[in-house]
Formats: C-alpha cells, sequence, structure tokens
C-alpha cells in the first residue's frame, strides 16, 4: 500500500510541477507583468521540485521494486539526467525573477525588460521540452528490462 500512496504522490507532484511551469510562461505573456505572483509561482516550483526528489528517494527506498531494481536501471539514471538538466536550466528564470521581485520593490512601476521576459519565456520553454525525454526515460524505467 505503500508503494501504491508513493506513487501516486509522486505522480501528482509532477504533474503539478508541469503545471505551474506551464503557469509561468502564461503569466510572462501578460501586460503588465506581475512580478511578485511569478516569483511566488517560481517559489511553488522549486518546492514542488524538492518534493518531486523526496517522494522519488523515498519510493527508491521504500517502494515495491527496491534499490537493486534502481540502480542497475540505465533509465532511472537518465531519468535523474534529465532531472538535473530541467534544474539547471531553472537557474536563470528564478535569478531573474527575484531581482525583478527586488526591482520591484524598489520601485511600483517597474516592469522588466521585454528582451529579458523573452528570455526567461525561452529558458523555461527548455525546461518544458526537457520533460519529454524524463516522460520517457520514466516510462522505459518502468519497464526494464525489456
Amino acid at each position: 500500500m505503500l508503494d501504491l500512496i508513493l506513487a501516486v504522490l509522486h505522480h501528482i507532484l509532477v504533474f503539478g510541477l508541469v503545471a505551474m511551469i506551464m503557469g509561468e510562461r502564461v503569466l510572462l505573456r501578460a501586460t503588465p507583468l506581475d512580478v511578485d505572483r511569478l516569483a511566488r509561482l517560481d517559489a511553488g516550483v522549486g518546492g514542488a521540485a524538492m518534493l518531486v526528489l523526496i517522494v522519488g528517494v523515498c519510493r527508491v527506498i521504500w517502494g515495491g521494486k527496491g534499490w537493486m531494481f534502481y540502480e542497475s536501471n540505465p533509465f532511472f539514471w537518465a531519468k535523474l539526467a534529465a532531472f538535473g538538466l530541467i534544474a539547471a536550466a531553472s537557474i536563470m528564470p528564478t535569478l531573474r525573477f527575484i531581482a525583478w521581485r527586488r526591482a520591484r520593490k524598489a520601485d511600483a512601476a517597474f516592469q522588466p525588460d521585454p528582451g529579458d521576459v523573452a528570455k526567461v519565456r525561452r529558458w523555461l520553454g527548455i525546461e518544458a521540452l526537457l520533460l519529454l525525454p524524463l516522460l520517457a526515460f520514466a516510462a522505459a524505467m518502468a519497464r526494464w528490462p525489456f
């Protein structure tokens, strides 16, 4: 039963993470830009990512398949690498959101440069695209060995 609970929780968190990343991209199209909402949503992305990782570790330790299944599974390691790349791609947007929020506190009328906003949207697009191999690796991992 614990395995089922961890699997369901892991999937809900992953879908929530995807929704928040897409939400950031949508909010970046707004005029004027709600910098505070973006920063809060990005904090949620970071929190959800940490929870995905924690629940994933719990699945490896206490899940039904056990560590031996994951240790020798190349798709597990590829999935972790994809997750790491997504985390790395999220650094620039997070730093921009923090900077924008600081600028907004100093000047209530602050709006980021449109070029800067476009750059952040591209990085969030990269994060979204990296979700595709992550999901493919997850599906392959669950079926290993074929």
